[in-house]
């Protein structure tokens, strides 16, 4: 699509590039299946990460005190992921992988 944009009495024209969403190369995913169900949480380690949503590191606050006063023999870890949401942060997901059996990530809203 071209566009004509006038500009201090000269004329240009501007192409326009319109991306197509649905148009999403197959051969670019990796589909990954989840990892297997516990079958219990006694005695395990699970990390409560809050990746930076407003709200979520409140929220897995409250899920660690549930889990105090409900399965008091899972140990809890509350972290902050470093960086933003968007960045990797591969020595943090290295330690989850190293000291945990289960992750619950928090999200806000």
């Amino acid at each position: 699509m071209a566009q004509t944009i006038a500009s201090q009495g000269t004329l240009h024209r501007a192409l326009q590039t319109v991306l197509d969403p649905l148009g999403t190369p197959v051969e670019t995913k990796k589909y990954l299946s989840m990892a297997p169900r516990l079958d219990s949480l006694e005695g395990k380690t699970v990390y409560l990460v809050d990746v930076g949503f407003a709200g979520g590191y409140e929220f897995l606050e409250a899920l660690r005190d549930w889990f105090s006063r409900h399965m008091p023999s899972t140990r809890t870890v509350l972290k902050r992921k470093p960086g933003n949401m968007f960045m990797d942060a591969p020595d943090f997901w290295a330690e989850i992988k190293d000291q945990s059996r289960a992750v619950i990530f928090g999200v806000g809203g």
